[in-house]
């Protein structure tokens, strides 16, 4: 699904020249099955005119381009005063959930360099808390409880789990079928550094919650 985005005015100034940007953060909330969204930051150049050195989208699940293009299809790196164009960012949402921020960076000859935010709300529809349990090293092996609930309007019922490490052995108790559930764990023994993981699966409609994970951890002492 994809959600185009425009902003309102404001700028970046320099004394020579300016690439002025309507909007250098946008926020958004998407749908729960959302697989992208592509955002849009306009701009106008005033002064003598602004140069691009350089653009980078340093996460690989966002990708970066400036618009309009030269007629060769290469990014256009000088801009007259005058002149607009269009930052377009592309989010491949992937498995995040909750709120997500992520960034492409601008940097321009005489002129501070531009960050442009992307903010992204996704729907957590079926929430683990905490997501790691830790024992440490040595010391009591209690068992501790991960919550697990459904914050959607339909339910999601659990279909299944599987442990990675035998050294945490793990209980699912269903508290209300479909919203609400705890997995309790207590490792074997703490004399030993170990990482286990708890995979979930769900009848959740989204691929998102399909399968969810949790960890229990037993480490050396903080």
């Amino acid at each position: 699904m994809k959600y185009l985005i425009f902003g309102l005015l404001v700028s970046i100034m320099t004394a020579s020249a300016d690439m002025l940007f309507e909007k250098q953060r946008i926020e958004v909330t998407v749908e729960p099955d959302a697989k992208e969204i592509i955002v849009e930051y306009p701009f106008t150049v005033d002064g003598n005119g602004a140069e691009l050195i350089n653009y980078d989208a340093p996460c690989s699940c966002l990708s970066a381009r400036i618009e309009p293009l030269n007629a060769d299809r290469s990014t256009r790196l000088k801009w007259g005063a005058g002149e607009s164009g269009k930052v377009m960012g592309k989010f491949e949402l992937g498995n995040f959930k909750g709120t997500v921020e992520k960034a492409i960076l601008l940097n321009l000859k005489d002129q501070q360099p531009v960050q442009l935010i992307v903010e992204v709300t996704i729907p957590d529809l079926v929430s683990i808390t905490p997501s790691t349990q830790r024992w440490d090293q040595g010391g009591k092996t209690d068992t501790k409880v991960y919550s697990i609930k459904v914050s959607g309007k339909d339910p999601v019922k659990i279909t299944g789990t599987r442990g990675t490490n035998d050294d945490f052995p793990y209980e699912l108790i269903t508290k209300k079928p479909g919203w609400e559930y705890e997995i309790h764990v207590s490792p074997k023994d703490s004399s030993t550094p170990k990482l286990g993981m708890i995979r979930i699966k769900t009848d959740s409609k989204f691929s998102r919650f399909k399968k969810l994970q949790l960890f229990a951890v037993v480490q050396a002492p903080r």
